[in-house]
């Protein structure tokens, strides 16, 4: 197997179709699997402790919603694919329990069931990182939209960006989005928005005041919890942090301008008190801060008492 094998095996995974339904089981498995090689861990990995937890989570949140979530599917028909292997020993075991098509979830924790990339695909992945990123992406644009891409990346632990300055094998760690939302109360800390679809958060973010592409710890510090709309306006630049007595305020750029309602509705944060996480210790540091507002904010930040019309 060379690169391009790889990425060709990864194009045409084999999808269980039936009509138009969605079945994201293979790819969610695969960029679990690039984000612990990412991390360093181990190639084989055990489906009760390392798998089916994370991967039901992630079909919960990301696939179709369904009565129940079957993580044992694609840890044994990836097979199939030549872009997995089980053990013969665990294998052996599954197969001489005869059940008949693929194994229960309950065989596979009984039988502690391994799997993992093959060899050779492993050792490609590797010894290159450009090659992680490229699979990931291929999985990610072939099957998701791009609104689902950065909440997938965070909610696994894997980084696709690289930077001169920056390791670029520095994994993300796959707990910074749970404890974020957790320290501000799983709400926005700018207009509190809190929406799910039955338990899951949508559109509510973990961001990183300092990114993490340049350098930014996964630390809750680092983190705020914002919507998808004040998570993208804090990243471009339109909204900011500035310290206060009781905690830090946030600045709106006078180089944001528009005339419709969201806008009128960032304009009138203007000043506002951040909320604060549930910890002191958890608040924003002010060297993060800093290089947000250095490095991230532009323009200048509008007059707080300005009319928010302006």
């Amino acid at each position: 197997m060379d690169e391009k094998d790889l990425l060709e095996r990864i194009d045409k995974l084999n999808i269980w179709k039936r009509g138009a339904e969605r079945a994201p089981h293979k790819p969610l498995l695969l960029l679990l699997v690039l984000a612990r090689l990412q991390r360093g861990e181990s190639r084989i990995a055990h489906y009760e402790r390392d798998i089916r937890g994370q991967l039901r989570k992630l079909l919960i949140d990301f696939g179709p919603s369904r009565k129940a979530y079957h993580p044992e599917n694609p840890f044994w028909y990836l097979r199939n694919d030549e872009l997995w292997e089980i053990p013969d020993k665990e294998l052996a075991e599954i197969r001489g329990r005869g059940q008949v098509g693929g194994p229960t979830d309950r065989l596979l924790r009984d039988a502690n069931a391994r799997g993992g990339l093959p060899p050779a695909a492993h050792r490609l992945l590797r010894r290159n990182p450009t090659l992680v990123r490229e699979a990931a992406r291929r999985l990610l644009d072939g099957h998701f939209p791009t609104t689902l891409h950065e909440s997938i990346l965070d909610a696994i632990g894997l980084s696709l960006t690289a930077h001169d300055g920056v390791d670029e094998r520095r994994p993300r760690k796959p707990d910074f989005r749970a404890k974020v939302l957790t320290a501000y109360e799983r709400r926005c800390a700018i207009c509190d928005f809190d929406m799910r679809i039955e338990d899951s958060l949508v559109a509510l973010d973990a961001a990183h005041i300092r990114w993490h592409a340049r350098g930014g710890p996964d630390e809750v510090p680092n983190g705020l919890a914002l919507c998808t709309f004040h998570h993208v306006t804090f990243d471009r630049g339109a909204i900011g942090l500035e310290p206060a007595s009781d905690g830090f305020r946030v600045l709106v750029s006078d180089a944001a301008n528009g005339q419709s309602q969201p806008f009128r509705q960032l304009l009138e944060c203007r000043g506002q008190l951040l909320r604060a996480p549930q910890r002191r210790e958890q608040r924003p540091a002010q060297n993060f801060v800093d290089w947000h507002r250095s490095q991230v904010f532009r323009g200048s930040p509008r007059d707080p008492r300005g009319s928010a019309q302006t």
